[in-house]
């Protein structure tokens, strides 16, 4: 603009001392405004040009117009991609949270499902186990009292005895797996002391040791009472309401219960009394004839056997089925029964339970039920809970059998219960870190597929910020060529049209001359650069 304004003042001062020729004034006139008119802008005319001087001052609010109306729609623009971006990490993230959720729950409950399963089927099998072994072991009371029955059906009772009777108990004993047995005869009170004469006669002709159930007071029946000051703590018994003193014993002439009125024991009197209710039940039709009038007592612990419960099966005449002459007797331990324990039922509890209220709690052990204790404290939490954390949806409870189920023992015998549970250690044992790695594995998945999205979009944004930035550079280049350069121009070609209208009117008073002046060449020149430019 500097050098253009140089320039004309230039022009101006060599067209005001040289000597201008002269052109036809017409020809002259037409010709030098057609060619300035070549050189103007299309649009451009002498009004405009002055229009376009009164514009150039416009695009400085308007500008500032469309650049905050084009900042207000990239904003809203950078909004929306932001929130688009928050609203997919949050479903990203949701996403993992799900799959990780899913993972966990899907492995824990395949992890239970197995568990449970693996658990019904080693219960279930064990629990026949022992209940095959209970029958097993009690069925030798029907043996040796139908040995009695078909051997003695006409024998004077209760003057009765087995020759071998060690023996033949020892072979049944191993046969069934059984315990000691006692064999004991009712003797009513005015048989008392002939049935004694003739108990010591017998164990004298059968050669058992001199002094053979002996006690402090001598020969006779005896019972027990804890209070009294002699040495064996026994007394001689002639005032009960029933006898059913030990006769012969499997043990031999070795076993101390010989000639003891069992009636006076309480766990003894219970077992007993429970079989002649199913007698008498019997005679008056409520029982039927097939039912075994066998039963069994509250479970009491043994120094030896552990828990064990007392069996007593009724001796009866085959021609009278409701008149007991005497009784089988034999401890039934439970731990004998539970001696079989596999060892997949490691980490598993055993109840045993009764109908009268006996309670009594293994844990499984190295393949060995090991006794806790007697009583409801020693049940394992798994069963007192009826809401529990990791069985409730699984019924895993407990796998339960009755061992002496209804009718074949008597009506008024106890009912055992073998409840199998299992315990937080057989949980463990099959808890793995399964659900845990799963669920790590989905949230990682899903933490991989955000970071390459990060980065995916990061390369987005950096390409799409490099291009707007160059759109932008575009835009002010362009601005600035239209207000700071333009306008400019625009002048110039004002200030050129004014002096040409001037140098036609001094051609146009010239005397003709025909040939264009170098400054109007040097005019035309100038135009040509600057509209080119």
């Amino acid at each position: 603009l500097f050098c253009s304004l140089q320039l004309i003042h230039k022009l101006e001062s060599n067209h005001q001392h040289q000597a201008p020729k002269l052109i036809p004034r017409n020809n002259a006139n037409n010709n030098h405004k057609s060619k300035v008119s070549a050189m103007l802008p299309r649009k451009l005319s002498w009004q405009g040009a002055t229009h376009a001087s009164s514009l150039s001052s416009l695009p400085s609010s308007s500008t500032s117009s469309i650049r905050k109306k084009e900042q207000a729609k990239q904003s809203r623009l950078a909004r929306g991609v932001w929130s688009g971006r928050v609203l997919f990490i949050f479903i990203l993230a949701s996403t993992g949270a799900f799959l990780g959720w899913g993972a966990h729950h899907v492995l824990s409950n395949a992890e239970m499902e197995m568990m449970e399963q693996q658990f019904h089927v080693v219960a279930r099998g064990a629990l026949i186990k022992f209940q095959r072994n209970f029958l097993r072991k009690t069925e030798a009371f029907a043996i040796l009292q139908k040995m009695f029955e078909n051997s003695f059906a006409d024998a004077p009772w209760p003057y009765v005895t087995m020759t071998g009777f060690p023996q033949v108990v020892s072979s049944i004993i191993q046969a069934v797996d059984g315990c000691a047995m006692a064999y004991m005869p009712v003797v009513r009170s005015d048989q008392v002391e002939e049935f004694e004469n003739f108990a010591y006669g017998w164990y004298n002709e059968s050669g058992y040791p001199e002094g053979l159930a002996h006690s402090s007071f001598g020969k006779g029946v005896w019972g027990s009472d804890k209070t009294l000051n002699n040495t064996d703590k026994r007394y001689h018994d002639t005032e009960s309401d029933y006898y059913t003193p030990v006769l012969q014993h499997s043990a031999g002439a070795y076993q101390k219960f010989l000639m003891m009125n069992f009636w006076t024991n309480p766990s003894e009197r219970a077992s007993i009394n429970a079989t002649l209710q199913c007698i008498e039940s019997r005679k008056l039709g409520h029982t039927e004839d097939n039912v075994q009038c066998t039963s069994l007592a509250d479970t009491f612990l043994h120094p030896k056997l552990g828990p064990t419960s007392l069996g007593t099966q009724a001796i009866v005449l085959p021609q009278d089925n409701t008149t007991v002459v005497g009784y089988i007797h034999s401890p039934v331990s439970w731990e004998w029964i539970m001696f079989e324990v596999d060892e997949n039922l490691n980490g598993m509890s055993i109840i045993l339970t009764s109908d009268h209220g006996d309670a009594w709690t293994w844990n499984v052990e190295n393949a060995t039920a090991v006794l806790q204790g007697g009583g409801e404290e020693y049940f394992p939490q798994a069963y007192m809970m009826e809401d529990m954390h990791m069985m409730e949806d699984m019924h895993m409870r407990g796998e339960s059998l009755v061992m002496n189920p209804p009718g074949v023992y008597g009506a008024n015998s106890a009912e055992f219960t073998i409840t199998v549970v299992p315990t937080e250690v057989f949980c463990e044992s099959y808890s793995t870190k399964n659900p845990i790695v799963g669920m790590v594995g989905a949230v990682l998945i899903i933490i991989m597929t955000s970071f390459f999205f990060g980065v995916y979009d990061w390369l987005v944004r950096k390409e799409s910020n490099a291009r707007q930035e160059l759109l932008v550079a575009k835009r002010e280049f362009m601005r600035f060529i239209s207000h700071e350069v333009r306008t400019p121009l625009n002048s110039v070609c004002m200030g050129l049209a004014l002096l040409e209208e001037e140098l036609k009117e001094q051609e146009a008073s010239s005397t003709g001359n025909s040939q264009e002046s170098e400054e109007t060449l040097l005019l035309h020149s100038i135009q040509r650069n600057t509209q080119s430019a």
